[in-house]
């Protein structure tokens, strides 16, 4: 077998209900010379016997079982330290590409010479059938290079950029070794972020292709869509660490204190919830009444609300009409 040229990297946990899909998303892709490394993560569902199945078929198939849950930043670790390719290229679980995706990657970083390149994502759901663009802004209408402080006031509250941390990367894997970067597997949420910051920080940048290849599948079992207190503060220390060892520029100074000030407020928020789940509405409300920066985040649940409600509405005279 000829060595592979990218390395795809998938963490998978009681993935077993979306990976036939996503698997055969990866066989049917233009480019051939790719391997993956798939770590299950203790499973306890099938996922292991689905993708075994497809390895005794194509020898591009590389399995690896944690004995223990560690996470998916751990997962990913392991995969790196695996990884024979000349690229890596992050996929998960969950999710589905275009046929054509690690071919046109691979041509945007040759062509642009890139260390590290991304797509747009489109993201879809079995509750919402119409798939959207994430990125509909400038981001999305043509190709653009990112760095860190951009990169970091995407991951604040309040921005008109969409969090780029969600973005699926593909990065030279010679830069990956050189920096020795590895997810910090303290992290349960936002270790997308943090990698993909920590080379950044080197002076790396991400070109971003607009076009939407990479298939983001929405569903209630997402990690990302939950962030506990306990979330924040790990994310709080790892920030601390992130400064503490990179040289970093002014800009990027500015940004990287606007996303900490965000997630501080993000974590004032969880407290003035948490005193209102715990049968102190009197604590939870001065709380909220000094901290004015949390005050959009307490309207946003009464607007997910409204919105959901519009949406019956709209739904229930769709169907009146039709009857």
């Amino acid at each position: 077998m000829n060595t592979p040229e990218i390395s795809v990297i998938m963490a998978n946990y009681n993935g077993a209900t979306y990976l036939p899909a996503a698997l055969q998303s990866l066989l049917r892709q233009t480019f051939k010379r790719w391997e993956l490394l798939f770590v299950d993560d203790a499973s306890s569902d099938e996922s292991v016997a689905l993708v075994r199945q497809r390895e005794r078929a194509d020898t591009r198939i590389r399995i690896f079982r944690q004995p223990i849950r560690r996470g998916p930043a751990a997962a990913r670790n392991r995969a790196l330290e695996a990884a024979t390719g000349t690229w890596v290229a992050v996929f998960d679980s969950d999710d589905l590409m275009m046929p054509d995706r690690l071919e046109r990657l691979l041509q945007r970083a040759t062509t642009d010479e890139a260390t590290i390149v991304a797509d747009n994502l489109m993201l879809f759901s079995e509750s919402d059938p119409k798939p959207r663009r994430y990125l509909r802004n400038h981001l999305g209408r043509s190709p653009h290079w990112i760095g860190l402080a951009e990169f970091a006031d995407s991951n604040c509250l309040y921005t008109s950029t969409p969090d780029l941390g969600y973005l699926k990367p593909m990065i030279r894997a010679d830069i990956v070794r050189r920096l020795n970067a590895r997810y910090d597997e303290s992290l349960r949420v936002g270790e997308d972020y943090d990698f993909l910051a920590r080379m950044m920080a080197e002076g790396h940048q991400i070109r971003l292709d607009p076009a939407a290849m990479y298939l983001y599948r929405k569903h209630t079992n997402s990690v990302s869509h939950r962030l506990a207190a306990s979330d924040i503060m790990a994310l709080l220390s790892a920030d601390q660490r992130f400064r503490r060892r990179a040289g970093l520029l002014y800009e990027e100074i500015k940004a990287l204190n606007r996303r900490r000030r965000s997630l501080e407020s993000l974590l004032i928020y969880d407290g003035v919830i948490a005193a209102l789940k715990d049968g102190n509405p009197a604590y939870g409300a001065m709380t909220a009444l000094s901290q004015p920066r949390i005050w959009p985040l307490l309207t946003r649940p009464l607007a997910a609300r409204l919105k959901r409600l519009a949406q019956a509405l709209a739904t229930e005279r769709v169907a009146r009409t039709h009857s």
